[in-house]
């Protein structure tokens, strides 16, 4: 993974648990002004060394923050819609709506 897609799934992850901390969106988009902020602050630097350990301590800090009860989509994997209806929606299978043997 390039340092560039590394960055850029720890902006993305971080988001997404913000949005799991913070219930009123407006709140969201402040916090979320802040944080593009603090990576905005780091895009000049050119160290190699420095760049990998502040990714690496923001990527701690993730970790740090996760959120215990994370938001899930309730219809995906998880969710409490998910798999509600019997076969995601295709309906019975053949043999139980074949009419039977005696009927015919």
């Amino acid at each position: 993974m390039t340092h560039v897609q590394r960055v850029q799934r720890l902006y993305r992850r971080s988001l997404k648990n913000l949005l799991n901390w913070c219930v009123h969106r407006d709140l969201w988009i402040e916090e979320g002004f802040k944080l593009r902020a603090e990576f905005d602050a780091n895009k000049h630097l050119a160290d190699a060394r420095h760049i990998e350990k502040i990714v690496s301590a923001g990527e701690a800090k993730l970790l740090e923050y996760k959120h215990p009860d994370p938001y899930t989509i309730p219809t995906d994997f998880g969710g409490s819609k998910y798999m509600r209806y019997h076969a995601n929606g295709k309906g019975y299978p053949e043999e139980v709506c074949e009419i039977p043997a005696y009927f015919k």
